[in-house]
């Protein structure tokens, strides 16, 4: 009977400890001249930005919340260099950070955490076995022959083979994972849609995915990408040229047999780079039928008007200088830049992101049918 009523009056104990279903971080940051203030919790997204604050007392800090998208979250301090990057989902966390050396921090807990720490300890490996961190330091001194960088990255590239292998068999074992939902919608466009629409909806039948974004942001992503397949028509966007002109998409392609929409923006390096050898290939087929529209995505209608005239860009110039919130450059899931999509006279897809050494061959090909 004694034991009875032992078990009876911890069950009573035990429902009446609060829960928490969301996450805890406890926190101790170590070093000098550290004053007490303010700790600042906050989500790396520039979509839905999340942020919390917490005191900040003696070195510790404590945060307590749940999260529907379990992401990178960074945490500063109040007077103090440096952000600690870590997982948060809804689980209990622990971290010891250093000043001086917030970007190894030591983490424990939470089972994607866990999962992430042994992840990036196989990377690791390889990133010791090839010693690319003094290669990296190598490859920007002044010194450094072209010779030297070229090899340098083909050893790079060795590597990252390597670190590829790795992230595909985690992905492979771990398909759950929060992290692996938010790694598969940078990979979207590695996969075939049909496959990815079966992610999808493995995602959405699993209640801890209830309303997360990463799950939603695939969908919408690969809604996209199946309207921009070869042979399907280019979606049509209106944006105003240098002089504030409305051009319509269908207005350039119309009057080429193939018409290349190009991606750019003035401020980006490598698009700059390439524009002589576009401006030589465009010489070379214009008069056979090949026409381009630039799209920047600029944002300072100076720096886009400026690189126009010092590239010699002859052709139709657009842009509604909205930066990465460019309208056109989301209908086309342009997540980087330079890329490019090709379409032919009557405005269907012919191909998406043809290389800069391959164009003037697909350029060839497709106006000698």
């Amino acid at each position: 009977m004694k034991k009875i009523l032992l078990l009876v009056v911890a069950a009573a104990m035990f429902a009446c400890t609060p829960k928490h279903d969301g996450f805890i971080i406890e926190g101790t940051v170590t070093g000098d001249n550290i004053t007490d203030g303010k700790a600042y919790l906050t989500n790396l997204s520039r979509v839905e930005p999340i942020k919390d604050t917490a005191d900040f007392i003696a070195g510790k800090f404590s945060f307590k919340g749940k999260v529907t998208t379990p992401e990178n979250y960074a945490i500063t301090f109040d007077g103090i260099e440096g952000r600690v990057v870590l997982f948060v989902d809804n689980s209990t966390l622990t971290v010891n950070a250093t000043v001086g050396a917030f970007n190894k921090p030591d983490i424990t807990g939470g089972v994607t955490n866990e999962l992430i720490k042994a992840l990036n300890a196989e990377k690791q490996v390889v990133n010791t076995k090839y010693n690319l961190d003094s290669l990296l330091t190598e490859f920007y001194k002044e010194t450094t022959t072209k010779e030297r960088k070229d090899s340098i990255i083909a050893i790079y590239e060795v590597a990252q083979k390597e670190t590829a292998v790795i992230d595909s068999t985690f992905f492979a074992n771990n398909p759950n994972s929060f992290y692996t939902v938010n790694e598969m919608l940078k990979k979207v466009e590695d996969y075939p849609v049909a496959e990815m629409e079966a992610k999808i909806a493995a995602y959405k039948a699993l209640p801890e995915f209830a309303g997360n974004r990463f799950v939603a942001d695939m969908e919408t992503a690969v809604n996209t990408l199946k309207g921009l397949e070869p042979g399907m028509l280019a979606p049509e966007f209106t944006l105003n040229d240098p002089k504030g002109n409305p051009v319509t998409l269908s207005s350039v392609y119309t009057q080429n047999k193939i018409t290349m929409i190009d991606f750019w923006a003035g401020w980006c390096g490598p698009c700059r780079a390439f524009n002589p050898t576009l401006v030589e290939i465009y010489k070379k087929y214009n008069k056979a039928g090949f026409g381009i529209i630039g799209v920047s995505l600029d944002n300072d209608a100076n720096v886009w008007n400026q690189a126009i005239a010092d590239d010699k860009l002859t052709w139709v110039q657009v842009s509604d200088l909205q930066y990465w919130n460019s309208a056109a450059a989301k209908l086309y899931y342009v997540r980087y830049i330079p890329q490019n999509i090709f379409v032919d006279q009557e405005g269907k897809i012919v191909k998406r992101k043809v290389g800069k050494d391959e164009i003037d061959a697909f350029l060839a090909e497709f106006l000698a049918k």
